[in-house]
């Protein structure tokens, strides 16, 4: 049986280089404290969403606190959760929730249902005694700013910050809308049962209500007997050739996990043009990643990952 082991992602695009270590230093981090839990015998949806919690309350990502503004200039968030044997929780739209993953798997645990969104979703997360906040509190300065700017500029979504358009911005420090900073983590417990979850926040300036692969089982992560994959990047692209299924697809008809990111990539491409990245896990704890951005903030709880492809072959137990 090979080790427990956990690969997170935070995000895939025009990450710029002056930034560039806080993500990686973030995602090793998150990755670490899914490690963590899986050494202390946590099982794979724990430590997924472990590892998603850290960098939900990490304002370096884009989910939950440091999540983007719609054009409203409101939080939205979107998130999923789902074992290998198929079950589902995702949220939409929500707002003033801290963690929105928490609250996906309260829907895959306390419903009957896959996804909820809204209002509804927020009054479920109090029933279920999942931590609420001011949707304010989610906000952090340079968001506000760089939404403050380009409503003054007369930006739209379709006009300036499309990533399938977007190229390094020399008006924001931080290249923002130029980078589809989604977080997401996919384990393999001791138990060889394998778990992926994904949190967002969207994409700036989005209209209200908008909803990204993040939430759709299929398009931004997918999980079963096969493996584990989870998406980043352009959602619209994700959604149009239902890529995390596509690449676990893949998985199941026998190709390894980084043949499978790198052909999943590939194929987003081909057929939509997508600037699009992806993590990968199979049954035998390979963890691969790919990506047709300029980079892709990927984590491995062993070190640092500076490379836009690349693969760890699973270690024995």
């Amino acid at each position: 049986m090979p080790r427990p082991t956990i690969i997170v992602h935070g995000g895939a695009g025009a990450i710029q280089p002056q930034v560039w270590q806080e993500y990686k230093t973030g995602v090793h981090r998150a990755a670490q404290c899914g490690q963590r839990a899986l050494d202390a015998g946590a099982t794979a949806l724990d430590a997924a969403i472990e590892a998603v919690v850290a960098m939900e309350d990490d304002p370096t990502f884009n989910a939950g606190t440091g999540s983007c503004l719609t054009r409203a200039g409101v939080v939205e968030c979107d998130a999923l959760v789902m074992r290998d044997d198929l079950t589902i929780g995702a949220v939409a739209c929500v707002s003033g929730v801290r963690n929105p993953v928490l609250l996906a798997r309260a829907v895959m645990e306390g419903t009957a249902h896959h996804l909820v969104g809204g209002p509804a979703a927020l009054d479920f997360a109090r029933s279920s005694g999942i931590e609420l906040c001011d949707p304010a509190d989610l906000v952090i300065e340079r968001r506000r700013k760089r939404w403050e700017e380009l409503i003054a500029m007369g930006a739209a979504f379709h006009e300036q910050f499309n990533p399938e358009e977007a190229h390094d911005d020399p008006m924001s420090e931080r290249g923002e809308g130029a980078t589809g900073d989604t977080v997401g983590a996919c384990a393999m417990d001791a138990a060889g049962r394998i778990a992926v979850a994904a949190s967002t926040g969207g994409i700036m300036l989005k209209l209200p209500g908008r909803v990204g692969d993040t939430p759709l089982v299929g398009c931004g992560s997918y999980c079963g007997p096969a493996g584990a994959a989870t998406c980043t990047g352009h959602g619209e692209s994700a959604m149009r050739v239902c890529l995390a299924k596509y690449v676990y697809d893949l998985l199941a008809c026998g190709q390894d996990a980084l043949s499978a990111a790198r052909h999943g990539v590939e194929h987003a491409v081909r057929a939509v043009d997508g600037k699009i990245g992806v993590i990968v896990l199979d049954t035998q704890g390979n963890r691969a990643w790919a990506t047709s951005t300029m980079r892709i903030a990927a984590g491995v709880p062993e070190h640092e990952v500076d490379a836009t492809e690349g693969s760890i072959a699973a270690t024995g137990s």
